[in-house]
């Protein structure tokens, strides 16, 4: 805690009021920080000026972090557990001494503690908490090595608790568990993991582009705690083990902020959670880095350009349909225009639109909410799904009289989406009248960069029969290294085709032409499918002839 005789100098050099004091033993009271991060979060004055200050005045031993070269290894004396659970960091050691940086040098406990684990006097310093923690995550969280032998210490830690799972819950190994199995994912840029109780122990498993990879197992004795805390973040109910639960929480840690949904659901051996991660804030979302070619883009500026009809975005799960109709209302939301979506779940913030969320509770389904839209005299509408005949009539006439809709239907090609549209219940006369296009994709694994070799085909496999004009054909892929999992893998990049109603295929609508003939006849006019547009992603050596093979099928 910061002490009366440094507050007086403050107030002196008149650098805080009486009523600033008073916040500061507030701020350090609830380890918001020190009195280092208090002035800087305050604009009171730099860290570089209190250090200075507190320096001259013989006050206090003071470190600012930033006007040194850290040593890796000092840094290491230490346990990762031990450096981020207390905000710590050992910055210099002689033969008798290890000097350390501390958010809290008065912590007279914790001093004995460093000094007895290291054998060591020890020197406490105060030091700015931001620079520490910012410190301590280059020196624990370079590498995903370094954070699994992290996570692997607050696992131990935490399984040796006698405490009961609720209170373990609120303790700093779970919390801290919690969060850095959090930030593994985040880092690894998972969409999802699962916590899965099996038999003898708990499996964590990430899906990461598109792939699910077994990344840590749990002893099974922590996953009562584990589900306790993760309950406690979402408000659901900890006594709750028979029924399955849904909910959600904000991840506000380490730079990162996003919203994680959670859904739990008993098993046959222990609940499971399933955590989605959702970039609801994604400001780098647009058309430019969903990986379209050129020709696909100017179709979808011109289809963006009209004031009514419906688009529609088709794929199967997984496949990016929700974010690509972002993208779209993103590229479109800059003009005067009212826009309106009605979604299951809200998995993007965009400014300017009134976004509607599905609530089977108070009955709130797609039609009724798309229903309730029309009333709010809409330009544009998003309709997440089309999962019904209700649904797509509403939003087939929403497009017939001024509106421009943009959907999504579950199907495995640009054109299955008109026979399933038919399917449904909706006229044909009136598909063909109000569906400007469709837009069907996939999303591929792109080659890591990190360990890219190129190499000379001269066969292809058979889902590309016909496509290939010139073979042998120079391609790459990846070998496997530490960044990518050993998957050869990293990120992922859309493969598209855009199937577009024209004169002919209003014809062919009429006459409920099935999905293949449609097909056909836009490949005659010059239609860029699934497989062509993959094909260009290998040639330009984005992806492999393996993972297109694999996702076409």
């Amino acid at each position: 805690m910061v002490s009366k005789q440094v507050t007086d100098i403050l107030k002196k050099e008149g650098l805080i009021s009486k009523e600033a004091s008073q916040q500061l033993k507030e701020y350090e009271k609830q380890r918001v920080g020190n009195v280092l991060d208090f002035c800087a979060d305050q604009n009171i004055s730099t860290v570089a000026k209190i250090v200075s200050l507190l320096r001259q005045t013989h006050q206090q031993q003071v470190i600012d972090l930033t006007q040194l070269e850290i040593n890796l290894e000092t840094a290491k004396l230490l346990p990762a557990s031990v450096c981020l659970e207390h905000t710590i960091l050992p910055f210099y050691e002689d033969h008798e001494k290890v000097y350390v940086a501390m958010a809290d040098p008065d912590d007279g406990g914790l001093v004995n503690f460093i000094g007895t684990k290291l054998g060591k006097k020890v020197e406490p310093y105060l030091a700015h908490q931001g620079t520490i923690k910012q410190i301590l995550q280059l020196t624990f969280d370079h590498s995903a090595d370094d954070s699994r032998t992290y996570i692997q210490e607050l696992i131990d830690r935490a399984k040796n608790s006698s405490l009961s799972p609720e209170a373990t819950a609120q303790q700093v190994p779970i919390i801290s568990l919690v969060n850095h199995l959090v930030m593994f994912a985040l880092r690894s840029k998972a969409s999802d993991m699962h916590i899965e109780p099996r038999q003898e122990h708990v499996l964590i498993r990430m899906r990461i582009d598109g792939q699910l990879h077994e990344i840590f197992t749990l002893p099974k004795e922590i996953l009562a705690s584990l589900l306790a805390r993760i309950k406690i973040l979402a408000r659901l109910r900890i006594d709750e083990h028979m029924r399955p639960q849904d909910g959600r929480f904000t991840f506000n840690e380490s730079g990162y902020r996003i919203a994680i949904r959670v859904s739990i659901i008993p098993t046959l051996y222990g609940q499971k959670i399933a955590l989605r991660f959702l970039d609801t804030d994604n400001e780098e979302l647009s058309l430019d880095t969903l990986g379209m070619q050129a020709t696909h883009r100017r179709q979808i500026e011109k289809l963006l350009g009209f004031s009514n009809g419906m688009v529609l975005v088709t794929g199967p799960t997984g496949s990016g349909k929700t974010t690509t109709l972002y993208a779209m209302l993103k590229a479109i939301s800059k003009k005067k225009v009212n826009i309106s979506t009605i979604e299951d779940p809200i998995e993007y913030h965009l400014s300017g639109a009134n976004q509607v969320q599905v609530n089977s509770l108070v009955n709130l389904t797609f039609a009724d909410g798309l229903r309730s839209l029309l009333r709010q005299d809409p330009d544009i509408i998003m309709v997440g799904e089309i999962r019904d005949k209700e649904t797509a009539t509403i939003a087939v006439n929403a497009a017939l009289t001024g509106h421009l809709v943009l959907s999504s239907l579950h199907t495995n090609s640009a054109a299955a989406a008109i026979p399933r549209l038919l399917d449904m219940g909706v006229e044909p006369y009136l598909i063909a009248s109000t569906v400007r296009a469709v837009i069907g994709q996939r999303l591929a694994r792109k080659i890591c960069s990190n360990c890219k070799k190129e190499y000379i085909i001269n066969v292809l496999p058979e889902a590309f029969t016909g496509k290939a004009k010139d073979l042998p054909l120079s391609v790459a892929a990846g070998q496997g290294c530490q960044k990518c999992l050993k998957t050869g893998y990293r990120g992922r990049v859309g493969i598209f085709e855009i199937l577009e109603i024209d004169d002919m295929m209003h014809d062919l609508i009429i006459k409920r032409s099935p999905a293949a003939v449609l097909h056909t006849e836009a490949e005659r006019r010059g239609f860029c499918s699934l497989q062509q547009d993959g094909l260009k992603k290998i040639q330009a050596k984005q992806t492999t002839v393996e993972e297109i093979a694999r996702i076409i099928q």
